[in-house]
């Protein structure tokens, strides 16, 4: 299988210790949304706008202490 950009943005992600996106399904991330689902190691967090994403995401990695992402 080939692999796609999105793909390697997936793996940057998770090497860089990301394991949740917060975000909003769209077109424009349709690729990427994919390749997260394939690599089961990332959870995507669905949400209804985006400044509850970065709301949520800067919480995630307050809390956590660990890299979180909104999209």
């Amino acid at each position: 299988m080939k692999r796609s950009v999105a793909d390697s943005i997936v793996e940057t992600l998770i090497n860089a210790g990301v394991t949740r996106i917060y975000g909003i399904i769209g077109d424009s991330l349709n690729a990427l949304l994919d390749a997260i689902r394939r690599s089961e190691k990332i959870e995507w967090v669905h949400v209804r706008h985006e400044e509850v994403a970065a709301f949520a995401a800067g919480a995630d990695a307050e809390m956590s202490g660990s890299i979180a992402v909104c999209a």
